[in-house]
């Protein structure tokens, strides 16, 4: 194992972590609540395209609108896609092909109101493929790779990591894999195990020592993938907690990060102030966020 840098984390409370909540609405920063600090950019938000959202005014004009009116430089549009020629697709994941994602420069409105739009995509590692070609990911932007959706029992966790410690021992596996491909612009919600509970997700994080956490933030600077600061992970002390340690770890361990929302309706835009106080807290300047 590779020797593990000393970690600093800021006792100072975390004052996102109580007084915001999922679905308080889209109107910004909260005086009291969510830090006032400007994030540099949102590179994860999914529109009405993807099957994830159900909000119609989930909109590129909508989300510039946001950023706009709040100062982020930069979006990024993250629908969920898998490839038609990459097979095993799910019939949730189906219909949600290249061309499907492709229709969301439609959207792009004319005047973008000073805010930089970068059209990217989520797409999905299972069983050790990428479900989008290389040809596909070059033409976009940017491209975020998960490894963390264990909630898709069979497609990406397998049926026999059941425990904690098996599926935190899914996720250290997994993420080395995903790196290696060189393949991923960010790994999205890194060892967010998605579809749990905070306190499970801090149960499985805790089964990840010290020393696995840097092998394999290590591994992704070495292959050149940057590491997401996922706001809508970081709802509940329990799992705030656990993602504190990790993140700490991986700074130390001279990531690059991105900073995203995850944001399928307006009124979760919001998560990119959760992601982007961490990021502070943290001590990152934006020579450690990666500029698309």
């Amino acid at each position: 194992n590779p020797a593990l840098p000393t970690s600093t984390i800021s006792s100072a409370p975390f004052g996102s972590a109580t007084a915001f909540r999922r679905g308080s609405g889209a109107g910004g920063p909260k005086k009291g609540g969510l830090s006032l600090h400007t994030p540099l950019h949102d590179l994860h938000i999914h529109t009405n395209l993807s099957a994830c959202s159900t909000d119609p005014m989930q909109t590129v004009e909508s989300i510039v609108d946001y950023a706009a009116r709040h100062g982020i430089a930069t979006v990024g549009i993250t629908n969920h896609v898998w490839d038609r020629e990459i097979p095993g697709a799910s019939e949730w994941y189906a219909p949600q092909d290249f061309d499907h994602i492709s229709r969301i420069r439609e959207q792009i409105p004319r005047d973008c109101k000073g805010v930089c739009v970068r059209i990217g995509a989520e797409t999905e590692f299972a069983g050790g493929v990428i479900a989008l070609t290389r040809a596909h990911r070059d033409a976009l932007d940017y491209v975020l790779v998960p490894h963390s959706h264990i909630h898709m029992v069979g497609l990406v966790l397998p049926r026999d990591r059941v425990t904690d410690a098996e599926v935190a021992s899914y996720l250290v596996e997994s993420f080395l894999a995903l790196v290696q491909q060189d393949f991923a612009t960010s790994i999205a919600h890194p060892f967010c195990p998605i579809g749990r509970t905070p306190e499970n997700t801090k149960a499985i994080l805790d089964c990840i020592s010290d020393d696995e956490f840097a092998r394999c933030f290590l591994a992704a600077r070495e292959h050149g993938a940057a590491i997401e600061i996922n706001g809508d992970c970081l709802h509940g002390e329990a799992s705030l907690a656990a993602h504190e340690r990790m993140f700490a770890i991986a700074r130390d361990c001279g990531a690059t990060f991105t900073l995203g929302s995850d944001a399928p309706a307006l009124a979760e835009l919001e998560n990119i102030y959760l992601a982007s106080e961490l990021a502070q807290r943290l001590g990152l300047g934006e020579d450690r966020l990666l500029h698309i």
